[in-house]
């Protein structure tokens, strides 16, 4: 459930007051695209408010999920960096202001503070990624699924026993995260809600007993 620092943060208030001089604004409308996969763009967006989903289509139309950005993250980085298309999409999942900064390198060269944030953005990225790729390999569905809803999961107090997702992802959304079908998810989701470790409440999704479901996801099987 731990929340990675946004790019933003990493930043002092004098580099972002910095950056800010060459970036533009604008609000892109739910289901809008910010940076379309394959296109040959080299600016790099800051989400300000909002959020944006980073997507891929197999060939037989299947939607991948990569995960979230939300105020204070950078997309479209690794296309500024390598020159080459964008290796994914980013939709806005809501009205969504989203900041474009042209000649991205020249920033980094001209501010070495956003070079050290981007080596510690990219490590990051490059943790979360071998973590997923290890989840996808070695643990099954129910382990999986439990994960990716304590990762989505407000950040709690440390003394809570409970904590929202909010909103509830849908059991969509859910596999294309984790890299199964809707109606794996569905099975599973049932099964924790009959054992009183999920509820839905609305518009939310409580994850009623912590305890229980992190010694779930690290159960071997």
């Amino acid at each position: 459930m731990t929340r990675l620092p946004t790019f933003l943060s990493r930043l002092g208030d004098a580099a972002v007051a910095a950056l800010s001089k060459h970036w533009t604004v604008r609000t892109y409308a739910p289901d809008e695209l910010i940076v379309a996969h394959r296109e040959s763009g080299r600016d790099v967006f800051f989400i300000l408010e909002g959020h944006g989903r980073v997507t891929l289509f197999s060939e037989n139309g299947r939607e991948i999920f990569y995960g979230d950005r939300g105020p204070g993250d950078i997309v479209g980085e690794v296309a500024a960096i390598d020159g080459k298309a964008r290796s994914a999409s980013v939709v806005a999942l809501e009205v969504t202001r989203a900041a474009s900064a042209p000649a991205f390198r020249r920033l980094i060269a001209d501010h070495p503070e956003f070079s050290w944030a981007l080596l510690e953005h990219l490590a990051a990225g490059v943790r979360h990624m071998t973590e997923r790729v290890y989840e996808f390999s070695t643990l099954v569905v129910r382990r999986r699924l439990i994960l990716e809803l304590l990762r989505r999961a407000d950040k709690p107090d440390e003394t809570a026993s409970a904590v929202f997702i909010n909103p509830a992802p849908t059991h969509f959304e859910l596999a294309a995260s984790i890299s199964t079908h809707r109606e794996a998810v569905s099975r599973e989701m049932s099964a924790l809600g009959k054992k009183g470790l999920i509820e839905r409440r609305g518009h939310r999704l409580l994850l009623c007993d912590l305890a229980a479901l992190e010694m779930l996801a690290g159960k071997e099987e």
